[in-house]
């Protein structure tokens, strides 16, 4: 009740275009049809495949200038940990989805295992391989904690493709089990994880595929979605989709339509941070849908949230504006989150969606 009335009184900063998008909006859902529409996710199974990070946040304050040296010199105060990447897509999916498989890489050299298995939901099931060579995946974030700014950051990574033993142990269990389940989403950081072969060995099997490829500073230009085809569903953000179609400055509807067509996907669809996102189908038709978010707190992990509620809409056969509606409505609770937190759960989304249009 209390997250219902906050969301209320947000409503007054929207601009006339969201209000107007609003109110077409809830004269074409009906706000009890959504509820339902989101409860028959409950029985579709899920598999992910994809990079676990653990994100670190370690809260400092700023002193003062070095005396012999050019930097700020920063004070500790404390430090948060997080279950990030596919660990926070997994936990996001499986507050919408009962059945959810997570197939993922750790490093043997400080594996982090224990502390992931506590921050997975108990309907997480988890098959877990082990990079000989390297840590599991940290994002270490120094971060102001007044302003949540963050000042520097630190990855503890070995970013080069896993071996041809390992990768054919993973294949072998996933071959197998990719049949079973009704989606399968991939996150694909970029992190040596993802190979040719082991997308192959999904792409051949897996009933409804969604793929999300994420550009971050370790992988700037080589992890591009074109890599993949005959998707699904595709999950980027605008940067991504940029990068891409190799198209800094053109319309971001004509990449879109562009990249969806030399994908053969079925559905893309792109966040555009403030300016909301926009779909594509395989028709060409665009779906713009506005941002619903008033109050960022922390963009990290709003994207992987978008993602894991989008993908399941999708495969349900949800109406392609409908998807767009709940991506955005995700991402407004997301921003709201430190980091990965918590996930968004269900009960929350349904919340903010009956403050939107009911």
């Amino acid at each position: 009740m209390e997250n219902t009335i906050l969301f209320n009184n947000f409503l007054d900063y929207y601009p006339i275009e969201t209000k107007k998008f609003l109110a077409n909006f809830n004269e074409k859902y009906d706000f009890s049809e959504i509820c339902s529409s989101l409860e028959s996710l409950r029985d579709l199974k899920v598999l992910i495949v994809g990079d676990g990070i653990v994100d670190e946040y370690h809260y400092c304050e700023p002193m003062g200038k070095s005396g012999k040296a050019n930097l700020i010199v920063n004070r500790y105060l404390d430090k948060e940990v997080f279950a990030g990447g596919a660990f926070a897509i997994a936990n996001h999916v499986s507050g919408l989805c009962k059945h959810v498989q997570l197939v993922t890489l750790l490093g043997k050299e400080n594996s982090r295992e224990s502390f992931i298995s506590e921050n997975l939901k108990p309907n997480v099931k988890t098959n877990f391989f082990y990079r000989e060579e390297g840590p599991t995946i940290v994002k270490r974030r120094y971060v102001h904690q007044y302003a949540n700014q963050k000042l520097f950051e630190i990855n503890f990574i070995d970013d080069r493709f896993i071996n041809a033993s390992l990768e054919k142990q993973i294949i072998d269990n996933l071959e197998p089990l990719v049949p079973q389940y009704d989606l399968v989403l991939i996150s694909d950081f970029g992190h040596g994880f993802i190979t040719e072969n082991i997308f192959r060995a999904i792409e051949g099997k897996a009933k409804v595929l969604a793929i999300n490829t994420q550009t971050n500073a370790a992988n700037a230009g080589y992890n591009l979605i074109t890599k993949y085809f005959n998707p699904n569903y595709v999950c980027l953000d605008e940067s991504e989709v940029r990068l891409a179609a190799q198209k800094k400055h053109s319309d971001i509807e004509e990449i879109a339509q562009k990249i969806r067509k030399d994908l053969n996907a079925n559905y893309l669809e792109v966040t555009l941070g403030k300016k909301g996102s926009i779909g594509v189908n395989y028709d060409g038709k665009i779906n713009r849908t506005p941002v619903f978010s008033t109050n960022v707190v922390d963009t990290i992990g709003a994207g992987d949230a978008f993602f894991s509620f989008t993908a399941p809409c999708f495969a349900k056969g949800f109406s392609l504006d409908l998807v767009s509606f709940i991506g955005n409505a995700v991402g407004a609770l997301a921003v709201q989150i430190v980091c990965n937190k918590k996930p968004v759960e269900k009960d929350d989304l349904i919340g903010f969606i009956n403050s939107l249009i009911k």
